[in-house]
């Protein structure tokens, strides 16, 4: 196990490992795939067959536009995957799939296998998830199941039920997210991802929902249902003017037809407590009101809606009173890590980023909250666009800042995305975190 490749290239896995011996392999890879992206042959994709394929259900989660890719790899490539084995003895590692035309990854397909390559060199073999017994089944209108609904890591229910953000423009929309974009791109596209449709059909939610929970195969049981959308701010179609009276019908339908046994993760702009308890006593188990940055210069110009409709002072208050209401464990606002190093106003060294993000792993965390990582994907329909990559010094030292502090307070894992402490274990794809420990 964690052998060198017999190589003159010496691959990015071994010298970081080198670096930082503390750090599991598997999290030194993970962690540079979600920040360099990954190509993907079309040998590879037509060398396995009835695997999810990318959903696109809220962002783009790619660096490369759908038109850079070749071919139609920006539909048919697999939306996740788990990485393993290999010259290094890796274990199991889910990753969600980052395309990156110019990656110096690629998927490829090797004496039958497809494998994680860097360079050319083998570093772990490329599982695809298979498709559960629920894709393919239609509505009356040829409308898919997994088009509602998609299943992420084998274990997730992802439901967009608000698809557009009312935070709108340069003055108002996160700098990092491409929600809006993606929602114009995804009407261009063919293939098995979400309907672009700007509200989600309850009924047809709930009926969807109700088969995934019949699943045969544990391998791929629905662990938690994810509920999220873009911030609602004014009436739409005439409704709700808010996240909570918006959502809570979609919430109280489910848990009718399914009971409480699946957890329900609502994530919502930050909610006063009133609407919270209405959220939770309706039937969610987790609310995320995500922060993205700790620091807050650079909350005021990264998310600059939220801090003119909320602000960053009653945001964060909020989120700390919100674990009375909910419960450690759920809790869990999410940040963007390594955006505090997005150009031009943030931090221009690894060691000054890594001291604010670890200052709010301590505040929040000392408070019952706890923050889930997920690493910047800098996607090409944002304002940040032009940015250049995050160090992987930075991540790797951020997630062990955030292992560190988890540890310190005896936290629970933050709920509803299954199990997480060290590779082999880990469920969640979006950051290497989650696969500290062990």
């Amino acid at each position: 196990m964690n052998q060198p490749a017999t190589t003159s290239f010496t691959p990015t896995i071994e010298t970081y490992a080198k670096k930082y011996p503390e750090v599991p392999m598997e999290v030194i890879l993970k962690e540079d795939l979600l920040r360099l992206g990954i190509g993907i042959t079309m040998d590879a994709i037509k060398a396995v067959k009835n695997f999810r394929q990318q959903a696109y259900y809220l962002f783009s989660y790619n660096i490369s536009e759908h038109t850079e890719l070749d071919g139609d790899t920006s539909s048919s490539a697999p939306e996740d995957i788990i990485f393993r084995d290999g010259p290094y003895g890796l274990r199991r590692t889910w990753v969600r799939i980052v395309l990156n035309k110019e990656s110096p990854y690629q998927i490829e397909l090797i004496d039958g296998k497809t494998m994680v390559c860097q360079d050319g060199v083998p570093i772990a073999e490329a599982v695809y998830p298979e498709k559960p017994d629920y894709y393919g089944k239609e509505f009356e209108d040829g409308t898919r199941y997994e088009q509602v609904i998609p299943l992420l890591y084998d274990s997730y229910a992802f439901i967009t039920t608000f698809r557009a953000c009312h935070y709108w423009g340069d003055k108002e929309e996160c700098k990092f997210c491409d929600i809006n974009y993606n929602l114009r791109e995804l009407k261009k596209l063919t293939g098995d991802h979400v309907t672009a449709d700007a509200i989600k059909n309850k009924d047809r939610l709930v009926e969807v929902l109700d088969v995934m929970n019949q699943e045969p195969d544990p391998n791929k049981r629905m662990l938690t249902i994810i509920m999220t959308g873009g911030s609602i701010v004014r009436s739409i179609k005439g409704g709700p003017d808010n996240a909570a009276d918006f959502n809570i019908p979609y919430v109280e339908a489910i848990r009718e037809r399914l009971g409480r046994r699946v957890p329900i993760v609502m994530i919502t702009e930050s909610q006063p407590m009133d609407r919270l308890t209405r959220l939770r006593d309706a039937g969610i188990t987790s609310h995320n009101a995500n922060l993205e940055v700790f620091n807050e210069r650079l909350f005021k110009w990264i998310a600059p809606g939220k801090d003119h409709y909320i602000g960053y002072d009653t945001w964060v208050r909020r989120l700390i009173e919100s674990v009375d209401i909910m419960g450690e464990g759920r809790v869990s606002p999410n940040m963007v890590s390594g955006v505090e190093m997005a150009k031009p106003y943030g931090f221009d060294n690894v060691k000054d980023a890594v001291a604010s993000a670890k200052e709010g792993f301590e505040y929040l965390m000392s408070h019952g909250v706890i923050p889930h990582l997920d690493t910047w994907c800098i996607e090409p329909g944002t304002r940040l666009a032009d940015n250049p990559t995050v160090p992987l010094d930075f991540l790797l030292q951020a997630d062990i800042a955030w292992y560190e502090t988890w540890r310190k307070y005896k936290l629970p894992p933050f709920e509803g995305y299954g199990p997480m402490g060290s590779p082999g274990i880990a469920v969640y794809g979006n950051t290497a975190s989650v696969d500290m420990g062990g």
